[in-house]
């Protein structure tokens, strides 16, 4: 029974965190106008505690989706279930500034056991969000190009140990969601038409990214992780309804006229990006991690419709480490995992002849329940995206993610004697 009102309420707190979350205003991102939208982190918060660096990390309290060999490292009796979600500050810096501030839901995340040499997962978790604003005025005319919606990812994954201290893993994911664009065209003159363009791609189709882990043994009870991931390019579908339209007036005061060049349901096949990464660490069981991933996204093969949206490819390098002072002790202080991490990127953009840049920087701390692996974290995260130079716009963010874990033993029968 208490197993499963601990689920019942992370469930409770997920609906709430998702709804308020859904009812807010979200940040005006305005490089989320290029491709599918800004890209999330698709990380467990142990994962973004360390920078991202999660190639070879594997452990029995977090699910890590980075490298789906990684879930190999669940513990064989017991059911593992966690859920983030994050408060993110920024400001925008231009010609002038713009501040904003959001709460959002993460992931929903479980794992368990089928058999000593197989593990499972699956989750949710959003996979891009569009939300920008963009205004150009003259004395005669007004545009305006605003965009909304994302993309959801459902996933299935599956670790399988080949030998000792080898597992191989897979994640079958699904992509849904709508994102659309709308550009109005507005004239100060009354004895004009008003236009407005609206364009929506629904998005559907599975991706595959396959893992491996491999951890040679140390003396002292330490590792040498070796990690690899890789995504083939996938063509998804992606349907498209745009339709034109002419209008009297502004705001709310709006009288529609006519809807010119209306197409619906246009098929579209999307090309979705390679992915290949890879990672080393060192670590000692229940002690410390320290590890460095590098990842390589050619977004530049991106494309919908032929149409590539000026994505380059991305390089990401991430680097972290966690320590645990002591494990089994029956005090808690000495039990908090304590995280930092960094990371630098060369994002899939390329504005102005430029490569759009992005570095953040990670701290984390995870507190167990006494006597339990159940426990609850908090990350923080500060970072920069973009610059000033070039008519670009610079983004200075603080994002605290928190994370909620449940660890139970499932696959027991109490006996008495």
């Amino acid at each position: 029974m208490l197993k499963g009102r601990n689920i019942y309420i992370m469930l409770c707190i997920i609906l709430g965190v998702m709804e308020i979350s859904s009812a807010q205003n979200h940040l005006n991102a305005p490089y989320s106008r290029f491709g599918m939208g800004e890209l999330k982190n698709r990380s467990s918060a142990g994962v973004m505690a360390i920078g991202g660096t999660g190639y070879t990390l594997q452990s029995p309290t977090i699910v890590n989706f980075t490298n789906p060999a990684s879930y190999m490292g669940f513990d064989t009796l017991s059911f593992l279930m966690e859920a983030a979600f994050s408060w993110k500050s920024h400001t925008l810096i231009a010609s002038t500034s713009q501040r904003g501030n959001t709460l959002q839901f993460e992931y929903l995340s479980c794992g368990f056991s089928i058999a000593r040499w197989w593990k499972t997962a699956i989750g949710l978790q959003p996979y891009s969000i569009m939300n920008f604003t963009e205004i150009e005025t003259t004395d005669t005319l007004t545009r305006t190009f605003t965009g909304d919606g994302g993309v959801n990812e459902i996933y299935w994954g599956n670790s399988f140990r080949l030998f000792k201290d080898f597992s191989i893993g897979i994640n079958a994911s699904f992509l849904f969601g709508t994102y659309s664009k709308y550009r109005t065209m507005e004239w100060s003159d009354a004895y004009f038409f008003n236009t407005k363009a609206d364009i929506s791609n629904k998005i559907q189709g599975a991706v595959i990214t396959a893992g491996v882990q491999y951890f040679i043994p140390i003396k002292g009870k330490r590792e040498l992780g070796l990690g690899f991931v890789y995504t083939p390019s996938i063509p998804i579908k992606s349907t498209e309804t745009q339709i034109t339209s002419t209008y009297w007036g502004k705001d709310y005061n709006i009288t529609p006229l006519d809807t010119l060049y209306p197409e619906t349901d246009r098929k579209h096949s999307l090309k979705m990006p390679m992915h290949i990464g890879g990672g080393i660490s060192w670590s000692k069981k229940n002690k410390y991690f320290v590890g460095i991933d590098f990842t390589w996204v050619n977004w530049s093969h991106y494309a919908i419709d032929k149409v590539n949206d000026n994505l380059s490819d991305l390089y990401k390098i991430s680097i972290g480490g966690s320590y645990t002072p002591n494990y089994l002790s029956n005090k808690l202080f000495p039990r908090i995992t304590i995280s930092l991490g960094a990371n630098f990127e060369q994002t899939h953009l390329f504005l102005e002849g430029e490569h759009l840049k992005r570095f953040g920087i990670n701290f984390g701390l995870l507190f167990p329940l006494k006597r339990s692996k159940t426990g609850f974290g908090i990350v923080l995260e500060y970072g920069q995206t973009g610059t000033t130079q070039y008519n670009l716009i610079q983004e200075n963010y603080f994002t605290a993610t928190i994370n909620i874990r449940i660890h139970e033993r499932w696959y027991q029968r109490t006996k008495l004697d």
